[in-house]
Formats: structure tokens, C-alpha cells, sequence
């Protein structure tokens, strides 16, 4: 039996684990990318804290010597049920049983301006993007001397009040503290705010009143300054815009407000279950 495997997340990786060895049964496990990675650390990646070798591992090196397991580096492009095949980014695999471990991709709720511009905080990529971008605009915040361009570039708005949201922010004014200032002299006289959005209520919605309430206020002593009941709507020349007619400008907008399922080509509507619907 051919068994086709897409994503080498967590699910994937553990599926492929499961039928090791067994008898009569080829897996091949297909990934856009060629490592397995960490995801609840990527805030250390994004923040230099990190090295994202620290949280990753190349399929190929757990593959080695495992008879009935195979990796291949390709993005699924299409899948052709009448003829059990995929159609990869790179060519085409034939299978009896074929098994989607994608896990969710961003959502940016239809704002086109905000997946333009704002910076995503779902991939180790997204992580290494997140470190240049910011790295970037310090260095750019410690030369200029137009004192607006410079809070532009110190501001972090990080809308999403889930764990990575918090996390992130958290992690910021951490560094805010304790390396800013050492590493940056020159930006000693400037202020820099640290912003955690989200439109629900309260942080951690999935979690308990504790838990929540005890978030809040730890992440507030840290000195960041948290903003719930407030909708993102827009992104555009440097300003966030919130559904109740705020705005903060920055040049920083980190996204972490929402997930959705993943669709691909060649699957009927009706594959799709409820649940995945209602990550949109």
C-alpha cells in the first residue's frame, strides 16, 4: 500500500512514526519545506534568542535508514482523486491512501493591506523575517533624527491576544529592558511603545478567568500596553487602523490574530468538514 502523506507538522511526523516498519505499507511524506520544526518556539527565532537550527530537524536525517519511509521536498499543487495521484510543485505521486497533515495557514479576515504589509508570525520563516525586518528598523531608528520617524520604528503593534501574541509581546519588553538599551545607547532619550491588540475581551479566550486575568497583568507590569475589544480593519502608510476609529502608526505590525483551513485544488467543497470551516 502507497500511502501519501502532505505536511510534516507534529501529525504528520507522528502518523509517519506509526508505520514504521510495517509490513506491505511505502509512505512518502511531502513538505514545502525540508525540516521538521518547533512552532511554539518560533518567538524565540523571531527575536534572536534563538537560532532556528535550535528548533528544527531535516526530515531527510530522520528518513535515513528507514526502509518504508520516504521525504519529498514539494508543495502540493493539486490533488486528482479519479486517478489517486497529487500533482506536486515538482512532479507527481501515485497513492492508495492519501492523508492531509497541513495544519492552517494565516487569515487576514479579506484586509489585503494587512497581508501586504503586516508581518505574519505562523512559520519558522515568518520568524526570520520577523528578526531582519525588526533588526532593520532599529538600526534605521538609531541614526535618524526626525523624532516621528524614529517612534515609527520603535512602536511594535502586535495584534492577536492568543499565546503567540503574548508570548511575542511579552518577549519584546523583555528586550525593551534588559538589551535596548545596551545594545542602542543612542536610542536612550526615545520612547517605544509596545502594543497588544486583539478584539475580544480578554487575552487567552480559550483558557480559564485565571489564567487570564493573571496573563494581564503580567504582561501589563512588563509595560505593555494591551488593548482589547479593538478590531484591526486596515494597515496602510505605516497606520493601523481599528474598528472604533483609532489609529497607531508604526512601522511594525506583527500578525498573529487568526488562522484559517487550508483548501487545494481537485477537492469537492463537501471534504471539507464543518470544523475546518469554522477556523475561518
Amino acid at each position: 500500500m502507497e500511502i501519501v502523506i502532505i505536511g510534516g507538522g507534529f501529525a504528520g511526523m507522528n502518523l509517519a512514526k506509526e508505520l514504521l516498519n510495517q509490513d506491505g505499507v511505502h509512505v512518502t511524506l511531502v513538505d514545502k519545506n525540508n525540516y521538521n520544526f518547533f512552532p511554539p518556539l518560533i518567538y524565540q527565532v523571531a527575536t534572536a534568542y534563538l537560532e532556528p537550527s535550535s528548533i528544527s530537524y531535516p526530515f531527510r536525517k530522520f528518513f535515513a535508514g528507514k526502509k518504508n519511509l520516504q521525504f519529498r521536498l514539494g508543495e502540493l499543487l493539486e490533488v486528482v482523486p479519479a486517478e489517486n495521484k497529487v500533482i506536486l510543485s515538482n512532479g507527481e505521486l501515485q497513492y492508495d491512501k492519501l492523508v492531509f497533515a497541513t495544519g492552517a495557514e494565516t487569515s487576514y479576515f479579506g484586509m489585503e493591506n494587512v497581508k501586504k504589509n503586516a508581518i505574519p508570525m505562523k512559520t519558522l520563516n515568518d520568524a526570520i523575517v520577523m528578526r531582519n525586518t525588526l533588526l532593520k528598523n532599529l538600526e534605521k531608528a538609531a541614526i535618524t533624527k526626525d523624532i516621528r520617524k524614529r517612534r515609527k520604528l520603535l512602536t511594535i503593534v502586535v495584534a492577536g491576544g492568543g499565546p503567540t501574541g503574548v508570548e511575542i509581546s511579552g518577549m519584546f519588553a523583555e528586550m525593551r529592558k534588559n538589551i535596548l538599551l545596551k545594545e542602542y545607547p543612542e536610542l536612550e532619550t526615545t520612547a517605544s511603545n509596545i502594543y497588544l491588540v486583539d478584539g475580544a475581551p480578554a487575552l487567552l479566550t480559550p483558557m480559564s478567568k485565571e489564567s487570564q486575568d493573571d496573563t494581564l497583568k503580567a504582561i501589563t507590569d512588563l509595560g505593555v500596553v494591551v488593548k482589547l475589544n479593538n478590531n484591526v480593519v486596515d494597515y496602510v502608510d505605516d497606520t493601523v487602523h481599528f474598528a472604533n476609529g483609532e489609529t497607531i502608526q508604526t512601522k511594525n505590525l506583527i500578525w498573529a490574530a487568526g488562522v484559517t483551513a487550508r483548501e487545494f485544488k481537485g477537492l469537492p467543497t463537501e471534504s471539507y468538514t464543518d470544523i475546518l470551516r469554522w477556523h475561518k
